[in-house]
């Protein structure tokens, strides 16, 4: 079975990203660092960055049916990711005149976004083949 139908699908997807944004919701609350957001956000990126690859290599080596990916990648990763409020906390930094932190604070979370999503895609990769 490839789908569930359009109602079957979007409440896989509902599921998933209701659990996902209460997922992030909790990370903010952890009191790891000052309640500065921008920290919350690049943690948040980079962290679903990491998972989504390792579930995209570990879903593909064993095959796994759409749902699962809809439910985990589209539903789950999209509302524990917030490349939104990336978007809207750098232009907020802009704004208000913190340009070098804004540099930083969007070269830290697209390098780390991307190292992490490599390293748990070919990481993952290189460890199931070897089982």
């Amino acid at each position: 079975m490839t789908s569930l139908g359009i109602i079957g699908d979007c409440a896989l997807v509902a599921l998933g990203g209701g659990l996902g944004a209460l997922s992030r919701f909790g990370v903010t609350q952890l009191p790891f660092i000052e309640h500065d957001k921008f920290y919350y956000t690049v943690g948040i990126n980079i962290t679903g960055s990491l998972v989504i690859g390792i579930l995209w290599a570990v879903f593909h080596y064993l095959g796994v049916p759409r749902w699962v990916y809809m439910l985990a990648i589209t539903g789950f990763l999209g509302g524990y990711t917030t490349y939104s409020s990336f978007s809207l906390d750098a232009m907020q930094l802009l704004h208000d005149g913190r340009i070098a932190e804004m540099l930083s604070y969007v070269a830290i979370t697209l390098l780390g976004g991307l190292g992490a999503c490599a390293l748990g895609l070919f990481g993952t990769d290189r460890l199931l083949k070897l089982i």
